[in-house]
């Protein structure tokens, strides 16, 4: 199949090509032409006002529901949600019921096309340890405790310890359980002003101390063992305080990545004035303070990455008080398109690399460069407002998406893998 794009600017960073208007001419599944304009015969036109050329969305993010959670996803479902927003490789978290803990069910996994996130103790119990190096050698190079942070910090220590010597990433969405419990919010304003129990942002940073703290620990008593991919990644901060304890340690010379979820870059405390619950997350949307701390640690280089989080929940989960809904949002169709539009606000140098090319490199995986005789990988995208986000739009099981009602400024034409398109 012969595929021809016209006139699209480039918006891949590593391409020559990087912010030329061009036409691009790919057969087969591979780009035989680049050039500024192509006249020839194809099987597919496409022609859009203010188009542009992107490599596909990485997403380090996605609760996994399956098995146990077919309800809230699916494999189809999680699939069309991906593509809808573009997004070619995610990797699960060990979220499933029961836990995906063995060689076999990540090796399934990763036949369905997606990475797993394997689990540090069986279970997510925080009291065994899985099989990590089964686990490591089926092909697991992420490891967390379920989608939270470890709090037995003698078994964090020893996952540390162990894993440490091979180039795999722990993975701790960082929170001190004991100060986030019944939490509803973040506590400050808003929470006072609903009577809400509030999450305090101690909850986050006293966690990314602890762990710090361990990787400095174990780092000095590595023997000479330590492989120098290992990295210690936190997930999801929400905080300018967390921002700079890990500006902090990547200054020291540990070995930390970070990111954050897109949904925390858009909204703060005040979103939930109104007791939607489907903005209810965790960690919650904090102070406009916070929000500005979260840009400066992606303008600065301190977050490596931005994620979906996404987390489907069904219907009858968020349709109750506020205080009795489940936290979580869906994020895998909004991901471009939320973080596309907050980016290019604040005009944000080469953007689109924080939710592509930089979480691809986290994961050890090479997304095509757009140049002849690459793979064709990536998405059109335009620069035209839509309809307001309805759950009309949604392909996902779960409607819970804390962006319903959001007018959002660009729109995903189609993505193409190899000889595969598929329209939006």
């Amino acid at each position: 199949m012969r595929i021809l794009i016209k006139q699209v600017t480039i918006q891949d960073s590593r391409s020559e090509f990087f912010g030329k208007r061009m036409d691009l001419l790919a057969e087969n599944g591979q780009w035989i032409e680049i050039s500024t304009s192509i006249q020839a015969s194809a099987d597919v036109v496409i022609e859009e006002k203010n188009a542009s050329w992107s490599p596909s969305v990485v997403d380090l993010r996605v609760h996994h529901t399956l098995p146990g959670g077919e309800f809230r996803e699916d494999w189809s479902t999680l699939q069309a949600a991906a593509l809808q927003g573009g997004v070619l490789d995610m990797v699960l978290l060990p979220t499933g019921e029961p836990v995906a803990q063995t060689a076999e069910s990540i090796q399934f996994i990763r036949q369905k096309g997606f990475h797993a996130m394997a689990p540090l103790t069986l279970d997510n119990k925080g009291e065994n340890f899985a099989d990590l190096f089964d686990l490591y050698q089926s092909g697991a190079s992420w490891f967390g405790h379920g989608a939270g942070s470890l709090q037995h910090v003698d078994l964090m220590a020893k996952c540390l310890q162990y894993l440490q010597t091979l180039p795999v990433t722990v993975v701790s969405r960082p929170d001190t359980v004991s100060l986030s419990m019944y939490g509803q919010i973040h506590e400050g304003l808003q929470s006072t002003l609903q009577g809400l129990k509030g999450i305090p942002v101690l909850a986050e940073t006293l966690s990314i101390k602890r762990d710090l703290d361990l990787l400095r620990y174990v780092r000095t008593h590595d023997f000479g063992g330590a492989s120098s991919s290992f990295k210690l990644h936190f997930s999801c901060l929400s905080s300018a305080e967390s921002v700079e304890l890990i500006r902090e340690a990547k200054a020291e010379g540990l070995p930390v990545t970070s990111d954050v979820a897109v949904h925390q870059l858009v909204f703060t405390e005040a979103a939930v004035a109104d007791f939607d619950t489907n903005k209810k997350v965790f960690p919650p949307f904090r102070t406009e303070a916070d929000l500005e701390g979260l840009w400066n640690g992606i303008k600065t280089g301190v977050i490596d990455a931005v994620v979906s989080d996404h987390h489907p929940i069904e219907f009858e989960s968020k349709a109750v008080e506020f205080d009795h809904a489940s936290f979580g949002t869906i994020g895998l169709e909004t991901l471009f398109v939320a973080f596309a539009q907050a980016a290019m606000d604040r005009k944000i140098k080469h953007a689109l690399d924080f939710i592509s090319l930089k979480p691809a490199q986290l994961l050890g995986i090479q997304i095509p460069e757009l140049k002849v005789g690459a793979t064709c990988q990536g998405l059109v995208f335009t620069e035209e407002s839509q309809e307001p986000y309805a759950e009309s739009m949604i392909k996902s099981k779960s409607k819970n998406s804390c962006f319903l009602g959001h007018t959002f400024a660009h729109q995903i034409h189609c993505v193409i893998q190899g000889d595969s398109l598929t329209k939006n």
